[in-house]
């Protein structure tokens, strides 16, 4: 799994600095074998595919249709975990000497989940009488939507890894993690994971049968591991054992992209060299994945990564760059409009915030994210929707804080929610006009409850006491990136040196929002950047020697890349 770039930090328990020691025994890492297999992941210790409930079944069903040349049909969702997913299983299925039809539906026309009027319409969609549809990170909620094409002569496999909303689930083969009866749960696979654990399976039962022999053998499915990591680290779920090891090598295969559209997307963000990290995904990758699902055109991700002509996915790219652009505008726009509509001394009252009114659906999330930011507390923002017989929908998304579980909390009003879906972190819901006003009063009393009781349990503000010069030396930041990925469950470390010295500090980004600072060294300095830190430069002019808080962090910039000092409170 390890590629030249990684060899070169290869590092074993008896080398690693000891300030790093003492941060992995705080996470429960101790003794040179947990220490070597956190450091060092290796994909043999996966889970089998196996394990997965109704995967065996689903790799049988799907090799039944492929020795038969039956119509195979894949329905993902519009975000990064869902267009990812199904650009891995188009691929896998091309290699096999297979073309299979696809789709992702309109964001802001059809919406989340399987849409059976699409699959009514037989005329434009060329379904044939007998067709398997599989689906990627959506349909654990769509019963009536599955009965719909059962009846029209299709089978159905979901794959799937949201909260299981309702006690009954489609009738078909349902591969999703979050059933307590799977062998995968509590691994918290993305929806992209799911599909590829069913490539997986489906390959181990090809091989089994001797069918399609020689491209089964030549198939290295490693390579599809690049597609893993970008859905599990833009989808934000736990960094568990399980996809830990799959990122990690998915990092590695993305620094090294087998697929042309990879290779362009990587081209447009200015992203090169052999070191990847779940920030590149998380800041760079991702939201210009996610612009085009969000403007309604997530179909330019999917023709991107499985486009195998350069100079074509070099212009599903660009097309990535203008839609991401124009997806700034929008969110500003919307966030500034979102900002006018609230109530601030309600939001500190309820511990929570809830927007509701002519605001762009596709960006709700992002706009809920904002407010987030902004006043520390779980935000639902809703997008007002007329429909053609004139009933009014709120079609929103819901962003939460750490230690509140908002589908949790959303599934004990579900009676009031036309449609809801997500993580303990994230969710989509749709609520009627007629129920709004008695959902507001209910989410916000169960929020507020939540608040309280995480408000008793008190949160460490840093994990390690040690000097910014100290940390960003090679020793220790070679160290820092064998513990890749970052995000839920393996969060980046967070530092605190005592006794700073600011030498040079200034206020960037267009409303001069962002904080650059340089920090004095004693052997050299150290440029850091602090993020919507801009406000604190006059105090930090008057009182340049203070306690800050830090990570490390990669900067790319024009092709070059440099390590600074990513600055979270001074």
């Amino acid at each position: 799994m390890n590629n030249d770039t990684q060899k070169e930090v290869v590092l074993s328990a008896q080398r690693v600095p000891s300030v790093f020691l003492e941060y992995l025994k705080t996470r429960g890492v101790v003794g040179d074998m947990a220490i070597n297999k956190f450091l060092h992941p290796v994909l043999a210790d996966l889970p089998k595919p196996g394990l997965m409930k109704n995967l065996p079944a689903a790799a049988r069903l799907v090799a039944d249709y492929l020795a038969s040349g039956r119509q195979i049909l894949i329905w993902g969702d519009y975000d990064v975990d869902g267009t990812s997913g199904t650009a891995l299983l188009v691929n896998f299925f091309r290699e096999l000497g297979t073309k299979v039809n696809w789709h992702i539906p309109d964001r802001l026309e059809e919406g989340y989940g399987i849409n059976e009027m699409w699959f009514a319409d037989r005329k434009n969609t060329r379904l044939q009488d007998d067709f398997l549809l599989i689906s990627v990170d959506c349909g654990t909620s769509d019963v009536q939507q599955v009965e719909a094409i059962k009846r029209i002569g299709g089978q159905v496999i979901i794959t799937d890894h949201h909260s299981l909303s309702t006690k009954t689930l489609p009738d078909c083969l349902v591969l999703n993690p979050s059933q307590p009866s799977c062998g995968f749960y509590g691994q918290h696979l993305a929806g992209v994971g799911v599909a590829f654990y069913l490539a997986a399976g489906i390959r181990a039962e090809l091989e089994s049968r001797s069918l399609f022999h020689s491209a089964v053998k030549a198939l290295n499915l490693k390579r599809y591991l690049a597609f893993v990591a970008l859905g599990t680290i833009a989808d934000v779920v736990d960094l568990t054992i399980t996809n830990r090891i799959l990122v990690r090598a998915g990092l590695e295969a993305l620094a090294e992209p087998y697929f042309p559209g990879l290779k362009e997307l990587l081209i447009s963000c200015e992203i090169s060299g052999k070191h990847i990290t779940s920030e590149d995904i998380g800041y760079l990758l991702g939201p210009r994945i996610n612009a085009a699902g969000r403007l309604g055109e997530s179909r330019v991700v999917v023709d991107l990564l499985t486009e195998q002509d350069r100079k074509k996915a070099k212009k599903f790219a660009r097309r990535l760059v203008d839609l991401n652009a124009e997806r700034k505008v929008i969110c500003g726009n919307n966030l500034e409009y979102a900002l006018t509509l609230l109530d601030v001394l309600s939001v500190e009252k309820n511990k929570c915030a809830i927007v509701k009114g002519d605001l762009h659906q596709g960006v709700a999330g992002i706009v809920a994210s904002r407010i987030v930011d902004n006043f520390a507390v779980p935000a639902i923002v809703f997008a007002k929707n007329e429909c053609a017989d004139g009933q009014i929908l709120f079609k929103g998304s819901a962003r939460s804080v750490e230690g509140v579980n908002i589908v949790e909390i959303l599934s004990k009003c579900a009676d009031l929610i036309v449609r809801f879906g997500g993580h303990e972190m994230a969710a989509g819901l749709t609520v009627d006009s007629k129920s709004m006003k008695m959902f507001e009063l209910v989410v916000a009393s169960l929020i507020k409850e939540a608040m309280q009781k995480k408000q008793n349990r008190p949160k460490k503000q840093y994990d390690i006491s040690c000097s910014v010069e100290s940390i960003m030396e090679q020793e220790h930041l070679s160290c820092l990136q064998l513990f890749e990925p970052f995000g839920p469950g393996n969060p980046q470390p967070i530092f605190m040196d005592p006794a700073v010295t600011i030498i040079d500090s200034r206020t960037v980004g267009k409303e001069s929002e962002h904080l650059q600072v340089t920090i004095r060294g004693r052997y050299n300095n150290v440029k850091g950047i602090g993020f919507n830190l801009g406000r604190c430069i006059n105090d930090i002019q008057h009182n340049p020697e203070r306690k800050m808080l830090f990570t490390p962090t990669m900067n790319r910039f024009r092709g070059n890349v440099n390590w600074q000092v990513r600055v979270i409170d001074l």
